[in-house]
C-alpha cells in the first residue's frame, strides 16, 4: 500500500461510524497493523454461511450484497451496501457462533477492511474502548432499520408492502432513487419479480407512479399514502 492508497483508505475511515472521535494514528493503526485489505471480484463471496465468524468487515469501495440461501436454493435478499465506511458481519463479533448465518458477495470490484474480533476485545487498550462505544451505537441504529423492515414485511396486501418500501425510501421531492435492482427489490419484499413488475406497472396506470430505469416518481402522494 502506497502513501496515496493509504491517504484514501484514511479518508474513508474518518466517515465511518467505527472510526467516530478516533484519532488518524488509531485509524492508521487499524489499517496497517490490526486490519487486512482485501480485494473482492464481481460474484467472489466475501464469506460464506458456513464461514466461523472471526472478523469484522469495513466497505472501503465497491458494493456488497448480504443474503442467504433457502435449502431449496432460492436466494433471499437482506440488503445491499454500497456506503464507503458501512460495516458488516459486525453483530457476530460479541457471539458464540460456529458459523454465519449468511454469506457476503462482491456486487462489483470491492475492496475491504477485514478486522479480527479480538480488537474489540482488549480490556485496558484505548482504541478497543472506542470501538466498543462506536459499535453500541452502529448496533442501534441497524436496530431501527430492521424495525421499519419488520413493518415493511408485515405488511397485509402486495401492494401494501410495496407502498411502505416506497415511501421509506422516497426524498423530499417525492422521488426514489433505486439501488437495487428490480429482481433485487423482489428479493428484498420476499416477493416474485413478475409479482412486482405487474403491481408496479398498475400503480402506473393508475396515475400513482411514474416508473423509469433507476428511479420512481411519485405523482399522487395522496392515492399511494391510501394503501399506508
Amino acid at each position: 500500500m502506497n502513501d496515496k492508497e493509504k491517504k484514501e483508505l484514511l479518508g474513508v475511515l474518518k466517515r465511518s461510524r467505527l472510526c467516530r472521535n478516533l484519532e488518524e494514528g488509531e485509524m492508521e493503526r487499524l489499517l496497517v497493523k490490526e486490519g487486512t485489505v482485501r480485494s473482492f471480484s464481481r460474484g467472489e463471496r466475501v464469506f460464506q454461511e458456513t464461514d466461523r465468524p472471526e472478523a469484522v468487515y469495513v466497505l472501503l469501495d465497491g458494493s456488497v450484497i448480504i443474503a442467504k440461501e433457502t435449502f431449496s436454493g432460492k436466494r433471499i435478499l437482506l440488503t445491499q451496501l454500497e456506503m464507503p465506511g458501512v460495516l458488516f458481519g459486525e453483530v457476530y463479533a460479541f457471539m458464540e457462533k460456529s458459523s454465519y448465518d449468511m454469506y457476503v458477495e462482491a456486487a462489483e470490484k470491492t475492496q475491504v477492511l477485514i478486522l479480527d474480533n479480538q480488537i474489540f476485545r482488549e480490556k485496558g487498550d484505548v482504541l478497543s474502548r472506542k470501538l466498543r462505544e462506536n459499535l453500541l451505537e452502529v448496533f442501534a441504529e441497524k436496530a431501527y432499520n430492521m424495525n421499519q423492515k419488520l413493518r415493511i414485511l408485515g405488511s397485509g396486501t402486495l401492494r401494501e408492502r410495496i407502498v411502505r418500501f416506497l415511501v421509506e425510501c422516497q426524498d423530499s421531492e417525492g422521488v426514489i432513487h433505486m439501488s437495487l435492482s428490480r429482481e433485487e427489490m423482489a428479493d428484498h419484499l420476499n416477493i416474485t419479480r413478475p409479482s412486482l413488475s405487474r403491481e408496479l406497472g398498475k400503480m402506473q396506470e393508475e396515475g400513482i407512479l411514474e416508473l423509469s430505469r433507476r428511479q420512481i416518481l411519485v405523482k399522487d402522494q395522496e392515492k399511494l399514502e391510501f394503501y399506508l
